[in-house]
C-alpha cells in the first residue's frame, strides 16, 4: 500500500494537498458526505441550467435577423452547434451527479425513498 505525504500545515503552501484525502485525519464517512454535498450541488445546478438555460428564453414571437422567435424557446437554441453540446455536457454532469448519489447511498436509511423520489423526478 503506498503511503501518502503528510499534507503541508498550511493551506496556502500546498492547496491540493492541503485538503486531499488523508486516512489519518479523514473517515471514509465524512469523504462520502463530502461527494454527497457536491453531487447534490452539482445536481442543483445542472438542473437550474436545464430549466433556464443560458441567454434565457424568447419571451415574445417575433422576427429577428429574418427568422421567427417562438416564446419559450431558448435563445441560445438558434446555435446550433452550442446549444448541443451545452445540452449534451449539461446531461452528462445531471446524469453523473444522479448516479454517484445512487451509489453513494447504497445500505444508508432510507435509500429506497431517495431512489423512488430520483426515478419519479426523473422520469417527468
Amino acid at each position: 500500500m503506498a503511503t501518502q505525504p503528510n499534507p503541508p500545515e498550511d493551506a496556502s503552501h500546498d492547496f491540493y494537498a492541503y485538503y486531499r484525502f488523508d486516512p489519518s485525519r479523514d473517515t471514509p464517512d465524512s469523504a462520502r458526505n463530502t461527494l454527497l454535498v457536491v453531487g447534490a450541488l452539482i445536481a442543483a445546478a445542472t438542473f437550474q441550467a436545464g430549466i433556464n438555460p443560458p441567454g434565457g428564453v424568447w419571451q415574445d414571437k417575433k422576427t429577428v435577423d429574418g427568422v421567427t422567435t417562438h416564446p419559450g424557446k431558448a435563445i441560445l437554441g438558434s446555435e446550433k452547434a452550442a446549444f448541443t453540446v451545452f445540452l449534451f455536457l449539461n446531461t452528462l454532469a445531471f446524469s453523473s451527479s444522479l448516479q454517484m448519489i445512487t451509489y453513494l447511498i447504497i445500505g444508508c436509511p432510507f435509500y429506497f425513498e431517495v431512489l423512488t423520489a430520483k426515478k419519479v423526478s426523473t422520469s417527468k
